[in-house]
């Protein structure tokens, strides 16, 4: 058969996964842990767990046919729907005083436009295939949070102050230019942090999901 190039965009197929050792990564290599979900009844990143294996063994029964997969972990940036979706409530929520550390789930931001754009640049590249981590960098919700405060003035009195270091400290941070580093070699330029924050804070308030 003729080559057949695929992308697939998969959140949640790569976190939660408290069975990491100390100082274990968290990069292409790694998988949700589908029973530690399965017990919690979490079924969104079982489902796309699920999804991308799927996926992955389909690909493997047809020479010729390439995949690459996509893995962003939370999207920010203006909202095209009228209705929110998972990675806007927790910059809602945040702004709004929640105390939810994100506990397992938390691997870092990037804006919803890089994640397009990472599309694109695997779809019209001539050969690409395997995973590809799109995360403007890996960190605690707790570094997350004290930048959000800078950024969004306006709600600073409301954010929480988590200690630092606590809220996901089995999580070995990494820069952009390490945990992003498969697409940053293909040419994806990736939004500042700060720029995504404001962009969803500015689309929360418009569409009034934000006083």
């Amino acid at each position: 058969m003729d080559n057949i190039h695929l992308t697939l965009l998969l959140v949640k197929a790569m976190v939660p996964n408290p069975g990491l050792a100390a100082g274990e990564l968290v990069d292409e290599r790694s998988w949700t842990d589908m029973e530690f979900c399965k017990a919690r009844g979490k079924w969104y990143p079982v489902s796309k767990t699920l999804a991308e294996r799927a996926a992955w063994e389909y690909a493997a029964r047809w020479p010729g046919f390439e995949l690459a997969t996509i893995l962003p972990s939370t999207c920010l940036g203006p909202l095209l729907q009228p209705t929110l979706n998972a990675s806007s409530v927790v910059l809602q929520r945040l702004l709004q005083g929640s105390t939810d550390d994100q506990a397992d789930y938390w691997l870092g931001a990037v804006h919803v436009r890089d994640v397009a754009a990472a599309h694109l640049l695997l779809l019209e590249a001539p050969t690409v295939s395997g995973r590809y981590l799109c995360t403007n960098g890996i960190y605690q919700f707790s570094d997350f949070a004290r930048l959000a405060a800078r950024i969004c003035p306006a709600y600073a009195h409301a954010i929480h102050r988590f200690e630092e270091g606590t809220t996901q400290p089995w999580l070995v941070p990494r820069d952009a230019r390490d945990a992003a580093r498969r697409l940053l070699d293909l040419g994806l330029v990736l939004t500042p942090l700060e720029e995504a924050i404001k962009d969803a804070e500015k689309s929360l308030t418009d569409k009034c999901f934000l006083p």
